[in-house]
């Protein structure tokens, strides 16, 4: 069977405006398997008329109330990014090299680039590593399969698409789906991001056992898995439909903290992409005379570069993870947007119903200054919230439900904002 398409709008009605003579004895709600949801319109993320089977179509499940954010935050870090160091004009900072379960941070990452579809190499992706206890098998200890049983998570949670390693484990193992149920207890039920059972690719394996878990780390794409790629679930034996997964789409602002009191200022251009794989670029302004930290404006998933305007002196700057994340889709208001967080608990985060920390999306002409102006560059196009209690690793939980609003829903602009600078 091969994708249906039709231009649409689809419209079912019932063949009379009087329920007493309507006729079909059948007339109810239209049920959708799988369920239904809205589509990417953006190149190359959308559907085009005539192509191969297995080409990605892409989209959000739901159409109200879209769940667009489901993860577990890592803790903010001021050198989560790259570690305090003093710094030359107009010489990229030196980054982090290993990745790290307690800030989220993967290191390696590759995306092909949304626009151009190039492969860039070398990223550093933001909440996308975890490291977790368990094993692989077939349900059985010791026996060759292909289930991946955590018996242990206390890091930020798994999803599919993410890449698995550890003692035994090939290369490029990635998550493939959750469960099946093995037996009695939370490690042999179905994993949803907890301890459970996940299904993996690759040939059967037996990697620990049940006595003798190892330690399994995954990241959210790698040098060979394309970040942006491991951020979809598809469905399906071929996989065209594939739909944006929540546990994947947390981006963060940036923070630059000085060691001490600043004697020039230095303006630090960062270089990354956004959650979808577009190219941003952001200036944060490190004034004279401060020593307080400076928080970005706009929501990174993958960092390329950071380079400062100026050298600092004797000052050393360091680069972290913030507790201003971006959300997924385009926000106009507070009203359009639900958000539920715990900094301390997985399972029961509660409703935020303050405005504090909220910001809307910039409608404006991003902007995306080069090094050396001095000039704050825009906002984030889509929109950001900053946790209002810092995260506890691995026990954090945000959950977050978009509603596009009726004048957004025609255009992609709408939907995820203006164009990345």
């Amino acid at each position: 069977m091969s994708t249906s398409a039709v231009a649409g709008p689809l419209v079912t009605f019932g063949q009379s405006t009087y329920p007493a003579i309507e006729y079909n004895g059948e007339a109810a709600p239209s049920m959708f398997y799988n369920g239904s949801g809205i589509l990417d319109p953006r190149q190359p993320y959308t559907y085009t008329p005539g192509q191969d089977m297995g080409q990605p179509i892409c989209g959000f499940l739901g159409v109200n109330d879209v769940v667009t954010l489901n993860c577990s935050i890592a803790a903010n870090s001021a050198t989560a990014i790259a570690a305090s160091a003093t710094v030359a004009a107009a010489t990229a900072m030196t980054l982090v090299s290993s990745s790290s379960a307690s800030t989220g941070v993967a290191t390696g990452v590759s995306i092909a680039r949304a626009d151009t579809g190039v492969t860039v190499t070398g990223l550093l992706a933001v909440d996308a590593y975890t490291s977790v206890s368990g094993y692989i098998s077939n349900g059985t200890s010791g026996t060759a399969g292909n289930l991946l049983i955590i018996t242990a998570q206390t890091a930020p949670l798994l999803a599919i698409g993410m890449a698995v390693s550890g003692t035994g484990i090939a290369a490029g193992t990635v998550i493939t789906g959750y469960g099946p149920n093995v037996g009695t207890g939370s490690a042999n039920a179905a994993g949803t991001g907890f301890a459970g059972v996940y299904t993996v690719s690759g040939a059967p394996v037996a990697a620990g056992t049940s006595g003798s878990p190892i330690t399994i780390t995954a990241a959210a794409g790698s040098s060979t898995i394309s970040g942006v790629i491991a951020s979809r679930q598809p469905f399906g034996q071929v996989g065209s439909v594939q739909l944006w997964n929540p546990q994947a789409l947390c981006a963060r602002a940036l923070i630059i903290t000085p060691s001490t009191t600043t004697t020039a200022a230095v303006t630090f251009a960062v270089s990354g992409y956004d959650v979808y794989g577009y190219p941003m670029t952001e200036n944060i302004i490190v004034p004279t005379s401060s020593s307080s930290a400076v928080t970005g404006l706009k929501a990174f998933k993958y960092i390329a570069s950071i380079t400062p305007s100026a050298s600092g002196g004797a000052v050393s700057y360091s680069v972290g993870t913030s507790l201003t994340l971006g959300l997924p889709l385009r926000t106009d208001n507070f009203g359009d947007t639900i958000i539920y967080y715990a900094a301390a608990s997985l399972t029961a985060p509660t409703l935020v119903t303050g405005t504090t920390g909220y910001t809307a999306a910039v409608t404006s002409t991003a902007t995306g200054t080069g090094v050396g102006a001095g000039v704050q560059t825009t906002g984030d196009v889509r929109g950001t919230y900053v946790l209002q209690t810092a995260p506890t690793t691995g026990s954090a939980r945000l959950i977050v439900r978009q509603s596009p609003l009726l004048y957004n829903v025609p255009t992609a602009t709408g939907l995820f904002g203006v164009t990345q600078a």
